[in-house]
């Protein structure tokens, strides 16, 4: 089988697992993936108007860290006004000419804007794109306990509703409860992460112990982090390290609201992983990754 063609179309430096996902999917044995991208797509919750920007410099600095190769294109700026809403950006002119060279995966750990408005700037291609992306819900219990923490989607609901309502090959992988499961302890983690002796994975370690010292006390008391993101890597790459069960989408209004008893259509979604395989899939790539960098 060739490698699968993939697109990360991510908000790098939201919290830290994008550069994780990154990382991961760059540093995958040869034959895997064939990455030809890196889009950065804001999350203005996060980090308001510039957020876009700003991601997009540390999605360069990852990928120069992991030897460089794979260029990084700004995608969406901001969410998307109206159903009809393109969003134009260099990202998305990328995301459309990637589709029409053949089967393309984006894997999308951010709010859903590029991969929404690649259905709209480029409808004939969705039969042959494939969309992984973390957001969502698991279901009606799930939704109902965690509906005001599902950032990903909350950034952009118009294009969440365009995702949940398009006709395109999608893989939810929602936050709750297999990606929340990839849990690790920052101190302990971190130094697994520098003795693999990588530029990479030192990055990785200080941007964790980082991220848990600024907001560690108010998250995670016990400086744990959980590395969400990596899931979407891992499914593609790894699909027996994921369980994937049919799973009807609820319909989603303006405001975001589930309506569980008008579902829109059935999907494949990630309901659980093995969260012992997918770290240790996550270390493995790390450690293939070069001794150098450009940074």
């Amino acid at each position: 089988m060739p490698p699968t063609r993939v697109v990360l179309d991510c908000d790098t430096a939201n919290e830290v697992d994008d550069q994780f996902a990154i990382a991961h999917a760059l540093g995958l044995p040869e034959g895997t993936f064939d990455v030809r991208g890196v889009v950065s797509v804001h999350n203005t919750i996060a980090h308001g108007p510039g957020s876009r920007d700003m991601y997009q410099e540390e999605a360069e600095r990852v990928v120069g860290l992991c030897g460089g190769g794979v260029p990084c294109i700004p995608g969406a700026e901001r969410p998307m006004e109206h159903r009809e809403d393109l969003v134009p950006s260099a990202g998305l002119e990328f995301l459309v000419e990637e589709t029409r060279r053949g089967p393309l995966t984006v894997i999308a750990t951010g709010p859903a804007t590029d991969v929404a408005a690649l259905l709209l700037a480029a409808p004939e291609t969705r039969e042959s794109v494939r969309v992984v992306w973390l957001g969502g819900f698991g279901g009606k219990e799930v939704y109902e306990r965690h509906k005001f923490h599902e950032l990903n989607g909350r950034a952009d609901i118009v294009a969440w509703r365009n995702l949940f309502e398009g006709r395109m090959d999608l893989l939810p992988v929602p936050g709750w409860p297999a990606p929340a499961k990839i849990l690790v302890q920052a101190v302990p983690f971190a130094e697994d992460l520098r003795a693999l002796g990588r530029p990479i994975a030192t990055y990785l370690a200080e941007i964790l112990e980082r991220w848990v010292v600024e907001y560690g006390r108010d998250i995670d008391p016990e400086g744990e982090k959980i590395l969400w993101d990596v899931a979407c890597v891992a499914a593609v790459a790894d699909p027996e390290a994921v369980t994937v069960e049919k799973t009807a989408l609820p319909t989603l209004d303006a405001a975001g609201s589930h309506d569980y008893s008008q579902p829109e259509r059935e999907v494949g979604m990630v309901s659980d992983l093995d969260e012992g395989r997918v770290i240790s899939g996550l270390m493995g790539a790390l450690g293939r990754l070069p001794e150098g960098s450009r940074f």
